[in-house]
């Protein structure tokens, strides 16, 4: 079975696997084709091209497959499988910086996804670092906090990963809410991300795309935010008509906690009968969002996020 974060290969092109939803094709983003302008090599020196989200749905190649904004590559046409977890050792042995997480985190079940998975990152290519299991990931965030507190790992560089994921948020509204979530930092120069993947957890979160209602925003109280880091990141919220706020992108997971108020613009769609609020329905999300209310004002933004919400959607 493929699985949340795998990687798989199609002749020369390389799909990430997205979500848990298997059946006889994989669900998937096209993220690294074969270009005389790439700026990665494989290890027979043939130039590779990075896509963002938007380049890939408008790649020429593998239109069959596209449908909703991904890719559903048949199982009978992929060539090769990229497992991080079981992959995990022979990526050490080839790339130090990973060598070096993996000794960090010693995490019972973890890998390492992304381009130094197949072989094509660049020197400063961030690390994907994987967590199997609730527990795990709770454990590898944790070491991420004492690793700050104890001078073993950097803070992350929150300026590139702004500036490389496109966020729509004023920067200090997007860094108050990535410090505290403790899946980013720097080892050896080099940024990483700690991602979770489920193992044997079954939360009651939709996949499959639903009855588009139009774009809302919305404020209510976070009741359950145990799936804030998955995908979609999930927050059951206490609201009259809407179920729960999903987010697809990156940018949005672990935006806020139980207990909290948060404020959330996007789609709403109506899936099994329940209203979903959908947050990044690209990768590089504009003009949607999910912020913590609390958490801006123990910080004093709301006045500047107030500011950039009129700036951003003056009619």
């Amino acid at each position: 079975m493929i699985r949340h974060r795998d990687f798989i290969r199609v002749g020369d092109f390389y799909f990430s696997a997205v979500g848990y939803s298997r059946g006889s094709s994989v669900r998937c983003l096209l993220r690294y084709v074969p270009s005389d302008e790439g700026d990665r090599l494989n290890s027979e020196g043939r130039r590779y091209k990075k896509l963002s989200h938007a380049e890939a749905l408008r790649y020429p190649l593998f239109e069959e497959f596209k449908r909703n904004g991904v890719f559903f590559v048949p199982m009978d046409v992929v060539d090769e499988i990229y497992r991080p977890d079981e992959r995990l050792e022979e990526v050490c042995e080839r790339d130090g910086v990973v060598a070096r997480l993996a000794d960090f985190f010693r995490l019972r079940r973890m890998g390492v996804t992304g381009s130094r998975l197949i072989g094509l990152s660049k020197g400063d290519s961030d690390v994907d670092f994987v967590a199997y299991g609730f527990k795990n990931f709770e454990k590898g965030r944790l070491k991420i906090k004492e690793g700050f507190e104890e001078g073993t790992l950097d803070p992350p560089d929150l300026v590139k990963v702004y500036e490389r994921r496109k966020v729509n948020l004023p920067f200090e509204v997007f860094r108050v809410h990535e410090e505290r979530k403790f899946n980013k930092a720097k080892i050896d120069g080099v940024n990483f991300d700690l991602l979770f993947v489920r193992e044997n957890e079954t939360p009651p979160i939709p996949e499959e795309m639903g009855v588009k209602m139009g774009t809302a925003t919305i404020l209510a109280e976070v009741t359950d935010s145990r799936f804030a880091f998955d995908y979609p990141a999930c927050y059951f919220v206490d609201h009259p008509e809407i179920e729960a706020v999903l987010s697809y992108t990156h940018t949005f997971i672990g935006q806020a906690f139980e207990g909290e108020v948060l404020e959330a613009r996007g789609v709403l769609e109506e899936i099994d009968g329940k209203l979903y609020l959908i947050v990044g329905t690209l990768r590089e999300s504009e003009n949607e969002y999910i912020v913590s209310m609390n958490l801006l004002k123990s910080f004093n933004l709301e006045r500047e996020f107030a500011i950039w919400k009129v700036k951003t959607f003056k009619r």
